[in-house]
């Protein structure tokens, strides 16, 4: 495939010799080609419209929403009117510098979200649009905005506390909208996952159990939850390892037969791709925040 032309903004060019690895700012944003960066940014509109294209999906910004671009995520402004923003711009060391060098917004989730409480693994990404819906994440940005400017002693630290609140807020609406599910009868499959996911279970079991029509179930359970049946039980599978992890010193291999994994090579190629870290990784980080 043909690489898609694009412009990549680096830190250094935007710091000024500050060497903060943040820069924030409100700004009148024109249109803007498609671009990419080497640091973090989260974006939270202020005023106007526009369409901005994320990803290849384009989408109608307006006041009150707000994202955050990945590295390497491509995106662009396009048909802008009077369209105001703050941008907060920011290396993963200015959240922890055990995360220096962190170049997935995932990872630096895991990282640092870690000793608040166990996120389902890739709840919170980049790369998505979010909606303050009361208002308090303007506020905490105009807080850190007013930090960032006057640069008083111990600026540093509240603007990263504040950067964590917003962090943590949008992970708690996210988890809240993924647990929406009203339909009973999904209901009981989830049930039945939370219930069985150590042993050999499967939607089919579920199916046989109740009587119902395997392919019905299985579309329905995508529809409700956005995922299939197996992707959910390998959630949970992780989400229960990571707590092994965290909270006793059983071997992997114990932990993987805990959860219903046999195969701990299986086991651990699934949790580096969920986790983007190895068990090992996984335990010696959250072993040095507690």
């Amino acid at each position: 495939m043909k690489d898609i032309q694009h412009d990549t903004l680096e830190m250094e060019t935007l710091e000024q010799g500050n060497a903060d690895h943040l820069v924030m700012m409100p700004y009148h944003q024109p249109d803007m080609p498609l671009h990419d960066h080497h640091f973090f940014e989260l974006v939270y509109v202020t005023g106007g419209s526009t369409l901005h294209t994320l990803n290849g999906i384009t989408s109608h910004l307006q006041e009150g929403d707000y994202f955050i671009v990945d590295y390497g995520t491509l995106h662009s402004y396009q048909e802008s009117q009077d369209f105001t923003l703050i941008n907060c711009l920011f290396l993963p060391e200015v959240i922890d510098d055990t995360l220096k060098g962190c170049r997935s917004f995932e990872k630096l989730m895991q990282g640092c979200l870690i000793r608040y409480y166990s996120p389902s693994p890739g709840s919170l990404t980049a790369d998505r649009i979010y909606r303050d819906e009361d208002g308090r994440i303007r506020q905490l940005l105009n807080g850190m905005m007013e930090e960032y400017q006057q640069k008083k002693a111990g600026y540093r630290e509240i603007f990263r506390c504040r950067l964590l609140e917003i962090l943590i807020l949008t992970m708690r609406r996210v988890l809240r909208s993924e647990g929406n599910t009203k339909n009973p009868l999904i209901l009981e499959v989830l049930n039945f996952a939370d219930e069985n996911y150590r042993g050999p279970v499967s939607l089919g079991e579920f199916c046989q159990k109740h009587h119902f029509s395997l392919p019905y179930i299985s579309r329905l359970f995508h529809e409700e939850t956005g995922m299939t049946f197996r992707m959910y039980l390998q959630k949970i599978r992780i989400e229960k390892s990571c707590e092994f992890l965290r909270k006793t010193e059983l071997p992997v291999s114990q932990i993987a037969g805990l959860i219903g994994y046999e195969d701990i090579k299986f086991f651990n190629a699934l949790f580096k791709r969920i986790m983007q870290m190895t068990p090992g990784e996984y335990r010696k980080l959250t072993s040095s925040r507690l």
